[in-house]
């Protein structure tokens, strides 16, 4: 703040702002790149803080271990996720939103690999009681639980056996994108996953 006396001109430090959301989506975004290039183990407090440039209190501040760094990059995940498939899904109906979904959920653009990668070694390394196990659990059926009203909105005979089958397609695929990202990507996919909810959701004989 600037305060001015006659014939003198002084500056007083005032506490700087911080947005504590945007400081969290900027730890989020370096643990990922970290996972990008280093993988899972390099996930550190001190590497992170290296990567955005600043001390490891700059980091503890507001995750004070490597889980909740884990957890905090799920978690934005998740949100953005959620937004991108709100996107994705606008002004679809019937048959055309469910398809919508799923053909969502089967993409590989971005930073998705990324985060297959990161989801599938924290569910093989963490125990039940993960803080970022648990987060990943309460996604996979909250999508199931999605899958399952946009099947009854398409005429399902039996949604709740139309979302398991797109459940259980879409967790195989996040892995067989990983074992050979060149063959299983989104594009050969898509087409897989609108005739599989074709036939989900055909009337029956």
């Amino acid at each position: 703040m600037l305060y001015i006396r006659p014939g003198v001109v002084t500056l007083q430090s005032m506490p700087v702002e911080i947005d504590i959301t945007q400081r969290l989506s900027t730890i989020a975004d370096a643990t990922l790149e970290i996972v990008a290039a280093d993988g899972i183990d390099g996930v550190s407090i001190r590497a992170v803080a290296k990567r955005i440039g600043g001390s490891t209190t700059l980091v503890t501040n507001y995750l004070p271990t490597r889980e909740a760094l884990l957890l905090n990059a799920i978690e934005h995940a998740i949100q953005a996720w959620g937004q991108e498939l709100g996107q994705s899904i606008e002004g679809s109906a019937g048959r055309e939103r469910l398809a919508a979904v799923a053909r969502w959920a089967c993409s590989t653009t971005g930073n998705d690999q990324v985060l297959r990668r990161l989801f599938m070694e924290i569910l093989g390394r963490g125990g039940p009681e993960s803080a970022s196990v648990q987060a990943l659990r309460r996604d996979s059926r909250i999508s199931r639980d999605l899958l399952a009203g946009a099947a009854g909105d398409a005429g399902a005979a039996d949604p709740a056996f139309a979302a398991d089958i797109l459940h259980l397609v879409l967790r195989g695929f996040y892995v067989s994108s990983l074992e050979d990202p060149e063959r299983w990507n989104s594009d050969r996919v898509g087409p897989l996953i609108d005739r599989l909810v074709g036939l989900l959701t055909a009337p029956p004989d």
